[in-house]
């Protein structure tokens, strides 16, 4: 088991797809933190409304009277941007598939079943893998998404802003995103086709939702709720201060059991299905 978790992590260290998927997202976070300075200036009448294709619209006050887009949402409503929104989420579905399903396409897979490896061992050393990507990207994209903020928003923000907050609220979103990771590698061995496994990955973040809130329609006479233990309906759901117990208990026990459900069906399915 050391020398397989040796050989995945010394793939992670030569694999560039998480430096790729880290400059996505500060590319995206660029055109996120430069649309609400936009915002900003035209709320304080510095440029035409519709600069840049950009509409501030009225709502009962006057733009002005709106406030600034950086102060209402700040660093926290950043971040839930891009965990809650699922684009953190998009970038790791491709960056789990590519790493888990590449293994059956270039043959990887088989040589080390040929070598008498056990399939359990093969299979967690994987997940391992796919869980400490997942940690690494998600912590620097949560790194690079504070310190980005910091010339777009101004001290002033980021003096008021309850840190205890963030640090909880990223914490939460991070561990979401690792079980959602330990998912997309189960559908990855599942299709063992790249394009297949992305595409039913990023299918199941666009989409899950929409069925679990139909199902809590159909379960309803039940008092029943599946979207309150799916964790795309979490993620979405998370609050974003005053914390309480019962979600942060209800969102490690949903975690666990996702977890091991997607690795326990993963490893019974690597063990049973042929490795070509």
């Amino acid at each position: 088991m050391i020398n397989l978790l040796n050989a995945e992590f010394y793939k992670l260290r030569k694999s560039k797809s998480w430096l790729i998927g880290l400059i996505v997202t500060v590319l995206f976070l660029l055109l996120l933190y430069s649309s609400l300075l936009m915002i900003d200036k035209i709320n304080q009448g510095e440029l035409a409304n519709g600069s840049g294709g950009i509409m501030v619209y009225q709502n009962g006050d006057s733009i002005k009277e709106q406030g600034s887009m950086m102060e209402q949402i700040g660093v926290i409503g950043v971040i839930q941007q891009m965990f809650g929104g699922n684009f953190v989420g998009l970038i790791l579905a491709v960056l789990v598939c590519m790493f888990v399903i590449q293994e059956f396409s270039n043959g990887t897979v088989k040589n080390l079943v040929g070598k008498g490896y056990s399939r359990a061992k093969i299979f967690f050393s994987k997940m391992l893998a796919a869980i400490v990507l997942t940690l690494v990207f998600q912590a620097a994209a949560l790194v690079v998404t504070v310190c980005l903020g910091i010339p777009f928003m101004g001290g002033e923000i980021y003096s008021s802003t309850v840190w205890t907050d963030v640090a909880v609220y990223g914490g939460i979103q991070i561990l979401f995103g690792v079980v959602m990771a330990v998912i997309f590698m189960l559908i990855g061995e599942l299709t063992r086709n790249l394009a297949a496994g992305i595409s039913v990955s990023i299918g199941l973040l666009l989409f899950s939702t929409v069925v679990t809130e139909g199902l809590d329609l159909l379960f309803r006479g039940l008092d029943l709720q599946p979207s309150k233990y799916w964790i795309l309906n979490l993620m979405e759901e998370c609050p974003m201060t005053d914390f309480s117990t019962e979600f942060l208990v209800r969102g490690v026990l949903a975690s666990a059991v996702w977890i091991l459900f997607a690795a326990v069906l993963g490893a019974v399915h690597f063990q049973k299905a042929d490795v070509k």
